[in-house]
């Protein structure tokens, strides 16, 4: 395991030791914190590449960390267009 070390504004610190109160010590509070953090990361990632349709679904899957289920589930609840329904091509198709 890697040490990191960092300078952290006041509020930041207090905000940690609340949370240290509830929880156990300080390293494991800011590792669960930066876990939570880069995995938020990873899903706002994966959703804006599949809604610029440079992803597909799988492969912000596997970025995000979860599953093809999830991530569709995380986009529905994001509103994350995937791109054009099969009805929209159909329909765009007949009209040609």
């Amino acid at each position: 395991m890697e040490v990191l070390t960092t300078r952290i504004p006041e509020d930041l610190l207090k905000d940690i030791q609340q949370i240290e109160k509830e929880r156990s010590e300080r390293a494991e509070v800011v590792r669960k914190l930066l876990d939570t953090a880069v995995q938020e990361w990873k899903m706002t990632k994966a959703l804006k590449m599949i809604s610029e349709g440079r992803w597909t679904v799988r492969r912000a899957a596997r970025l995000a960390g979860s599953t093809y289920h999830e991530i569709l589930v995380m986009m529905t609840d994001r509103g994350v267009d995937s791109g054009p329904a099969l009805r929209d091509l159909r329909d765009a198709l007949d009209r040609s």
